[in-house]
């Protein structure tokens, strides 16, 4: 790789000579997000755009654990003081007009699976898992999943995925549509990257148009889900089985929900 765009603590992007840029989030152990590191992706992908010389990204974690979503124990886990919201920054990156690959070497959960659900493809390695883990925690799901799971998988199988929670391996992503091409062992970044490559070989002007074309609505339905999740999620916080999901999760133990 060469020509570092962007380096900082949390994410460092590098544009390499092919013309596909690599987005890299370095949050151990667990690659949580914040508010901020969509922000920051969603600039940098925006930066990059507009820059001309990328014509894909491939969007990968440092350490085993791709995303697991935002951590709750912080209280601006999704929302800042001054009212900014996770989703006013998710939204962009439904907007950007260039194709993302996202390179799944392990752990995506929760709002780490909406951010690799976000990608136009995923390549995962066996050890990925994905899980859609909300209702585990006594809270609706986010990160316009609510849009871009079932355009994946089918409704049906969606709705499983939501309604249990349940965790699914890379193979069987593979299998279901979650995960568009498998990758051997620890080859997740270097696959995604060959199918970027091959993306960004085309000719571009042609590619962003065929994006807009096939995924131009979609951001405007991610926009709407992400305003439905939004309030859905704000509105279970205040329940008490979303204290007892988020107690349960931290001392990994089932969770005795109550409907309350």
């Amino acid at each position: 790789m060469t020509n570092a765009e962007i380096a900082n603590a949390e994410l460092t992007v590098e544009l390499a000579g092919d013309h596909v840029a690599t987005l890299e989030i370095n949050r151990p152990p667990s690659n949580h997000f914040s508010v901020g590191l969509i922000g920051q992706l969603a600039d940098a992908c925006e930066q990059l755009a507009a820059g001309g010389r990328c014509r894909a990204i491939v969007l990968c974690s440092a350490g085993r654990v791709f995303c697991a979503g935002a951590d709750f124990s912080d209280a601006q886990a999704i929302g800042t003081a001054d009212g900014t919201h996770l989703y006013d920054f998710a939204v962009r990156l439904f907007e950007q007009p260039l194709p993302i690959v996202a390179a799944v070497q392990g752990a995506a959960i929760g709002g780490g699976l909406g951010l690799a659900m976000a990608a136009d493809f995923r390549v995962a390695a066996p050890e990925a898992r994905f899980a859609a883990n909300f209702a585990l925690l006594g809270i609706h799901q986010g990160f316009a999943l609510s849009v871009t799971l079932p355009a994946a998988v089918g409704q049906q199988k969606a709705l499983e995925l939501l309604y249990t929670g349940r965790r699914v391996a890379g193979p069987q992503a593979h299998a279901i549509g979650l995960a568009d091409r498998m990758a051997a062992s620890g080859r997740a970044r270097e696959e995604a990257h060959a199918l970027a490559a091959e993306i960004a070989a085309a000719a571009p002007l042609a590619v962003r148009s065929i994006r807009a074309t096939m995924r131009g609505p979609l951001a405007e339905q991610a926009r709407a889900a992400m305003e439905r999740e939004r309030a859905e999620q704000e509105r279970l916080m205040t329940t008490s089985d979303w204290r007892e999901g988020l107690a349960a999760v931290s001392a990994r133990r089932p969770a005795n929900f109550t409907g309350r």
